[in-house]
């Protein structure tokens, strides 16, 4: 069954244009524009990538300029939505929420994509660590959810001086972005809100929210330990889908027979 990816309801891009545009220096029409370069290079091979000026985004701290100018990289993911294309409309939401991109090669520009990658080909189908992100998101497409796909903090800065380490942005940056959380679930309404990782674990539980919050580790490799620890399971690709599986399936209840 096909895909449909970013589709937002035309009330709803209209209003994450305006949030999107709080934080950078862009307008609802060049966003319209990088959404659907996105999506036009689903199909491309390789690793096609997505780039606007690094201008896109300007730090309110002075002093972090600097050391944003001289960064090998920045990369800036933009939300993202999917739902099956099975002719049903007003399905309820279930949004992940993420921390950060990140990328590791050098570029001038301002990298942008979507949280985990999946707006392309390859990364739902064949780089293991996306790959299995988008089957965990299937569980929940096929249960009958659209997935809304965010990041608290929605620009990563690759450290000058430890390639390719992420540095901290200034408080003043990250309580822009935190911001912003909340009132994007508010445009999208979800019914649940899933956080993957302790920094999102901890900032969406700070919020005021009236649904239902579902915490876990993170599925990256770098938390095999705690999935480990957690689980009592070894962190393999099959043990992390089949206890992601498992746990959706007991505490989301589905919209339809899967």
């Amino acid at each position: 069954m096909c895909l449909l990816f970013s589709k937002f309801k035309a009330q709803e891009f209209d209003q994450f244009c305006q949030l999107l545009c709080s934080v950078f220096e862009t307008t609802p029409e060049q966003l319209a524009e990088l959404y659907q370069d996105i999506d036009d290079k689903f199909d491309q091979p390789g690793w096609p990538l997505h780039f606007v000026r690094r201008d896109f985004f300007k730090s309110v701290n002075e002093e972090f300029c600097f050391t944003y100018q001289k960064s090998p990289v920045i990369a800036v993911d933009l939300p993202s939505l999917m739902e099956l294309d099975d002719g049903r409309i007003d399905k309820p939401t279930v949004a992940i929420v993420g921390q950060d991109s990140k990328n590791d090669r050098n570029h001038e520009h301002l990298v942008v994509g979507t949280p985990y990658g999946l707006h392309h080909k390859g990364s739902r189908e064949d780089l293991p660590r996306t790959k299995l992100y988008f089957e965990m998101i299937q569980v929940l497409l096929n249960l009958g959810y659209r997935v809304y796909l965010t990041d608290l903090l929605k620009i990563w800065v690759c450290n000058p001086d430890r390639p390719y380490n992420g540095i901290n942005l200034p408080e003043e940056d990250k309580q822009r972005f935190l911001k912003l959380i909340k009132l994007e679930l508010d445009i999208v309404k979800p019914v649940a809100v899933i956080t993957w990782g302790k920094f999102a674990n901890d900032g969406v539980g700070k919020l005021p929210l009236n649904i239902e919050h579902l915490k876990f580790i993170h599925p990256s490799g770098a938390a095999n330990g705690a999935f480990k620890r957690f689980t009592g399971e070894s962190p393999t690709y099959s043990n992390k889908l089949n206890y992601w599986r498992r746990e959706i399936i007991k505490r989301l209840p589905g919209q339809f027979n899967v």
